[in-house]
């Protein structure tokens, strides 16, 4: 704006010049004045309600519907934890229902999804939405579910990260009685293969999970066998996967997963807005050697990688055949999500007005901006306990 404001400086200056050059009548000059000055101000107008009309409208104006039936396979150690809260906020905006879990947080995994893992669950009750921890199983989640436009989605990470949080987070040492006098994937991985897996399978209890994200974590949560990796079992996983999910979201590509998510459920670019929700505070080294332990790894989680490596291209191409309006949602996407952590990190002390007018303004945001920072930052025991108490 600073350069605009100098260019009209600058134009008035050499018209004023110029009318002197030329030895103009006063009247004359009044009235070539009146005139450039209209068209300066004109031309601002213009410009400044083209760009506020450009961001103001976060839905692009498309034949497409909203889709109110989402279920999100929600996986461990993925940043799901971050998309549930999207859910989250999107089923109260809407006043959808809510499939809840009886076991806690999660709908009593790791056994396979069924009804009586559902928290207050009646008979013929049927739900819009499901965003908490479940071993998929497609046919008894569709029971339940009103089956007119419902989609699916779920979110991978890399296989050796994936493996390397979820060992810090489910206690991986006490359950593997690990000595920890190496890093915690070298240790564990220094017996082989065939050893570790007898281990895993000679244990009958798996308080932490850690035993069942030991394995193909992904694969097991989208309820597959973690064990069988032959050609043909892995081709029918990745047939099953890309026929049962609109899409697959990769860790690694938040915001792009997320503005694909935005356009397959034709939502609103402010319903994606996000925090990063359930990072750990402590990044301990899993390994000494990374790149070995990494190919260690990625061998023995062969399917995860397969999935996951698939998945990924398949995101890139969704991308590529967006067009030029999916990078354009992207930095809007950015720019909000700053606005949002610079505004939310303020309040209540120091609100800025400007931050508020501009997410009002140009990304639509309607709501209260001190509640939107409240749900945006509403951790998944919180918020489950807000949907059962509103259920009771």
């Amino acid at each position: 704006m600073e350069g605009d404001y100098g260019e009209k400086e600058i134009n008035l200056r050499s018209f004023k010049r110029i009318c002197r050059q030329w030895n103009w009548p006063f009247f004359k000059r009044q009235y070539l004045w009146i005139f450039v000055v209209t068209v300066i101000v004109w031309r601002t107008l213009v410009v400044t309600i083209g760009f506020t009309f450009f961001y103001a409208n976060s839905r692009e104006r498309s034949p497409c519907t909203p889709v109110n039936n989402v279920i999100f396979l929600k996986t461990h150690k993925t940043g799901s934890t971050t998309v549930a809260n999207v859910m989250y906020r999107y089923s109260k905006s809407n006043n959808l229902k809510v499939v809840l879990p009886k076991c806690a947080h999660r709908f009593c995994w790791p056994f396979k999804f069924k009804q009586n893992a559902i928290y207050k669950h009646k008979e013929n009750d049927t739900y819009n939405m499901m965003f908490h921890h479940a071993v998929f199983h497609k046919q008894n989640i569709l029971e339940i579910i009103d089956k007119r436009q419902t989609k699916f989605v779920t979110i991978l990470r890399e296989p050796y990260s994936q493996l390397e949080s979820a060992a810090q987070s489910f206690n991986f040492k006490h359950c593997y009685k690990l000595n920890g006098k190496l890093p915690i994937l070298d240790e564990l991985f220094s017996v082989s293969d065939n050893d570790l897996k007898k281990y895993i399978k000679s244990q009958e209890y798996d308080p932490y999970g850690a035993f069942s994200l030991s394995k193909n974590p992904n694969a097991f949560d989208m309820g597959f066998d973690p064990w069988n990796e032959t050609t043909e079992y892995i081709k029918t996983v990745l047939k099953s996967i890309e026929k049962d999910f609109s899409l697959v979201m990769i860790t690694e590509y938040m915001e792009e997963s997320l503005v694909l998510l935005k356009n397959e459920l034709c939502w609103n670019l402010k319903d994606i807005a996000f925090f990063i929700h359930n990072v750990r505070l402590t990044k301990d080294v899993g390994s000494n050697n990374i790149e070995k332990t990494k190919t260690r790894v990625l061998n023995w989680n062969k399917m995860d990688a397969a999935i996951y490596d698939y998945f990924n291209k398949t995101l890139w191409k969704k991308i590529k055949n967006s067009g030029i309006s999916f990078q354009q949602d992207l930095e809007k996407l950015k720019k909000m999500n700053f606005l949002l952590k610079y505004e939310c990190a303020t309040q209540p002390k120091n609100k800025n007005e400007k931050a508020v007018f501009i997410l009002k303004n140009k990304f639509n945001i309607v709501e209260n901006i001190t509640e939107l920072c409240s749900d945006l930052q509403t951790q998944e025991l919180d918020y489950t306990d807000i949907l059962k108490q509103s259920k009771n």
